[in-house]
C-alpha cells in the first residue's frame, strides 16, 4: 500500500491568507491532503489577523511524508530573513526534490536560502525591490505569472 503524501502549506506570521484560499479550495477537490506547517507549534495571524493552528512545526514535520510545499507570500517578512529553521526546512525539501511553490513576495524566502541559485524564478516584487533586496538574480527573473524550474538530472 502506497502511504499518503501531503502538500505542506507554510504557516508564519503575516502570511497572506487570500493568496492561499484558491490553492486550498483546489487541493481539496483534488482530494490531494494538506498539512499545516508552522515555524512553531503556536497559533500564527496572517496579514489580516486570521489565527491559524499549525498541525506540525518544520522542526517535527515528517518530510518523507510530503511532496511539496506552499510558501505563501508576506506582507513584511523581517522576521523571516535569519530565520535558520525555516531556511533549513527549504534546503531539505529542495535538497529532497521536493516542488517547493512560492507565492509572490515568497520566492524572497527561497533566495535567502540560496535554493533559487541557478533556477529561474518570478515573484511580486518589483525590479527595485528585488535589487533592493540584493539576493536575487535578475538575469534569471522571468516575467510571467507563473515559472516553473525543473531539478537537472544528474544522469
Amino acid at each position: 500500500m502506497d502511504k499518503i503524501t501531503f502538500t505542506g502549506i507554510l504557516l508564519y506570521p503575516r502570511f497572506s491568507e487570500y493568496e492561499i484560499s484558491v490553492l486550498l479550495s483546489v487541493l481539496k477537490q483534488g482530494r490531494k491532503q494538506a498539512i499545516y506547517i508552522g515555524l512553531d507549534n503556536q497559533v500564527v495571524r496572517g496579514e489580516s489577523g486570521l489565527p491559524c493552528i499549525p498541525e506540525a512545526s518544520i522542526n517535527e514535520v515528517d518530510i518523507n511524508r510530503l511532496d511539496s510545499i506552499v510558501l505563501p507570500g508576506v506582507d513584511d517578512f523581517a522576521h523571516l530573513i535569519n530565520h535558520d529553521a525555516l531556511a533549513s526546512f527549504i534546503h531539505k525539501m529542495n535538497d529532497q526534490n521536493k516542488i517547493i511553490a512560492a507565492i509572490s513576495s515568497a520566492p524572497y524566502l527561497l533566495s535567502i536560502s540560496g535554493v533559487l541559485d541557478g533556477k529561474k524564478y518570478t515573484t511580486g516584487l518589483t525590479a527595485e525591490q528585488r535589487t533592493f533586496l540584493g539576493t536575487f538574480k535578475e538575469e534569471s527573473y522571468i516575467n510571467s505569472p507563473i515559472v516553473v524550474d525543473e531539478y537537472a538530472s544528474d544522469s
